[in-house]
């Protein structure tokens, strides 16, 4: 995760939201919201991020930083935000199965982007080569 870039978007992104707003959608006091807010604590759990990501509804990749756009987390069942409204419950099994669901997602994302890395080594291998092959006499 590009820290500097979660740091900035997590600053922006939390902006309208008070420290006890904050607090309770990543699960934490108010007071360990405001230490996020300033830095003072600089990471976050998995499932305090994706809460965050799907509170916000944006991408947990936008939020860590990451410039392509990433299919968000489920959006919550109407019957399930009602509930959400009086009391901000939800059902433990579906918010369990969302967070499974968006940590699968996020290691197949850092799979790929790790796939990605070694397709440009083994492309600037091939060229290294190609050059050197090139360069040396033919015999």
């Amino acid at each position: 995760m590009a820290v500097a870039s979660f740091s900035k978007r997590f600053k922006e992104l939390v902006r309208g939201l008070n420290d006890t707003q904050l607090g309770f959608v990543l699960g934490v006091s108010a007071d360990a919201a405001r230490k996020m807010r300033n830095g003072d604590i600089k990471s976050l759990k998995l499932q305090a991020a994706l809460r965050l990501a799907r509170e916000l509804k944006v991408s947990p990749w936008y939020l860590a930083g990451e410039p392509e756009p990433a299919t968000p987390l489920a959006a919550v069942p109407p019957e399930e935000s009602r509930g959400r409204r009086k009391g901000r419950k939800s059902s433990p099994a579906l918010e369990q199965a969302q967070l499974e669901t968006a940590e699968s997602a996020l290691l197949l994302h850092d799979e790929v982007i790790e796939l990605r890395a070694r397709i440009r080594r083994l492309e600037a291998a091939v060229e290294e080569l190609q050059s050197r092959a090139t360069a040396s006499p033919s015999q």
